[in-house]
């Protein structure tokens, strides 16, 4: 989560919608008292990290400021692909990162194993990885917080219904990136990109990772998210 004090924002940051980008680019202006990898939140009474969801800020004090605040959202075929991979990255980097404290570490290695175990029962394969994924791995945000594939709407609001004032797309990401900054008076930035295995791209109709999923993980994403693309009018591609 960025939070600008002087321009007045909050940006929140869905996991797999080019969140390190986003971050990247506006971190000169991040004020945040929160830390972006694991810690405990004395508000929340849990560990978290920087992709909190909309539910989450409005318990904190700084949703009391009246900011402005945004989000990005993916097309869901994409950003379950995008989250296959960064699971695994996760599972080889994060052991060595510096945790805020032991007991944090304890936890998320946990879930780092369990997250493991899954993809190796899996043979690593996507669909198979997909015909394992439980429905409360997607939509309980509690349980697991190195799991964070949940629906993009916990993001933009509560209850499907949209809270946040500015909703843009991975899919236009620079254009609307643009728009934002100018709604929050912030000089254009420079295109530059983090995490660049995912790095954001030009604007597209088509689902990037779309071709590597076989039918029955098609059908199971258009069910699990189907909130999601009802909500941001992302197109459902039927299994053939």
């Amino acid at each position: 989560m960025i939070i600008s004090k002087r321009h007045g924002f909050v940006m929140l940051l869905p996991w797999k919608t080019a969140s390190s980008t986003a971050y990247i680019r506006l971190e000169p202006f991040n004020e945040s008292p929160y830390e972006r990898f694991y810690d405990f939140n004395p508000h929340l009474l849990r560990v978290v990290h920087q992709h909190l969801t909309y539910r989450d800020y409005k318990a904190l004090p700084v949703s009391m400021s009246g900011y402005r605040t945004a989000a990005f959202v993916r097309n869901p075929y994409d950003r379950v692909y995008s989250g296959f991979v960064q699971l695994q990255r996760d599972i080889q980097t994060q052991p060595n990162q510096p945790f805020a404290k032991p007991w944090v570490k304890e936890l998320v290695m946990s879930q780092l194993s369990e997250n493991f175990a899954q993809l190796a029962t899996a043979d690593f394969d996507f669909d198979k990885w997909v015909a394992s994924i439980k429905e409360y791995q997607i939509y309980e945000i509690g349980r697991n917080s190195s799991f964070p594939l949940h629906p993009a709407h916990y993001w933009t609001g509560l209850n499907e219904e949209k809270a946040v004032d500015f909703v843009g797309k991975v899919e236009n990401f620079e254009a609307d990136f643009e728009y934002f900054c100018r709604t929050v008076d912030i000089p254009t930035q420079e295109r530059v990109n983090d995490n660049v295995t995912d790095a954001v791209s030009e604007a597209t109709d088509r689902p990037r990772y779309l071709s590597r999923m076989n039918p029955a993980s098609i059908s199971k994403i258009n069910r699990l998210f189907r909130a999601d693309f009802d909500l941001f009018e992302y197109e459902r591609y039927q299994a053939p």
